[in-house]
């Protein structure tokens, strides 16, 4: 199960349009993750593989190439939130200083990045550190601000384990149903690896396979009858019961 306090979280600023909160991305200010999704729209990151040339197994100077890592592009927009003294508010100082490194060279000019989905922890994370480039959004009627920024990696990005990552099994399915004790049945969800303990209506299982992360069978112990409550238990904890309808 993955923690949904950033995606519940995720609000444009007041005045903003921002669309994006899928996907989550974070950069580090005054010493903090600050979420910056909330006012980004148009949110992308594209990968470029980084390469070394190699030959072909039994094909001795066939020319070939081999995958080592990947570099990343960030681009997304912004539109600027004014107050009524026509200040950015103080939700976006994080892109007031994006926009101050934009403009700075060397090392000043580069800000460590989080990319994550908001809503799966299964999905690749990465975490890096980026160059940081802007331009002016084209002014319209309303003589709105914004920018279109591009954040570019330095060196290849590494994959993380997701921000939202509590590693407690969540349950989808439970199938077939109905069924009653001595009965097998197949648990469907995520993070069932390490599982500890099943419980059915509170009464432990003691003969319970894990197949695989997703599939888990259990035997119906004696006593369980009706609606059964089923439980996962891993070493990050249990998790949220799932009703069954036994027979």
């Amino acid at each position: 199960m993955a923690d949904r306090t950033i995606y519940d979280t995720t609000v444009p600023s007041a005045g903003s349009r921002g669309m994006a909160h899928q996907r989550i991305l974070r950069m580090r200010f005054q010493n903090a993750w600050t979420n910056i999704t909330g006012d980004a729209n148009n949110l992308k990151m594209t990968p470029s593989a980084v390469a070394i040339a190699s030959e072909r197994y039994g094909q001795k100077a066939a020319q070939a190439s081999q995958k080592m890592a990947d570099n990343y592009a960030v681009t997304f927009g912004v539109e600027a939130v004014r107050n009524n003294a026509g200040m950015f508010v103080a939700a976006q100082a994080a892109i007031r200083e994006l926009l101050k490194i934009g403009r700075r060279t060397g090392a000043d000019n580069l800000v460590d990045i989080q990319w994550f989905d908001a809503l799966d922890d299964d999905v690749p994370a990465f975490q890096g550190t980026f160059r940081v480039e802007w331009d002016d959004a084209n002014a319209g009627y309303a003589e709105g601000a914004g920018w279109s920024f591009t954040l570019t990696s330095v060196g290849p990005v590494p994959q993380i384990t997701s921000p939202i990552a509590t590693g407690v099994p969540l349950i989808e399915t439970a199938l077939p149903i109905g069924k009653t004790v001595g009965d097998v049945i197949y648990v469907k969800g995520h993070k069932f690896t390490g599982t500890t303990g099943v419980t059915i209506k509170a009464v432990a299982v003691t003969k319970f396979t894990v197949i695989d992360d997703n599939t888990l069978s259990i035997l119906i112990p004696t006593g369980v009858s009706g609606a059964s409550p089923i439980i996962v238990t891993n070493a990050a904890g249990a998790s949220t019961a799932y009703s069954y309808p036994a027979a």
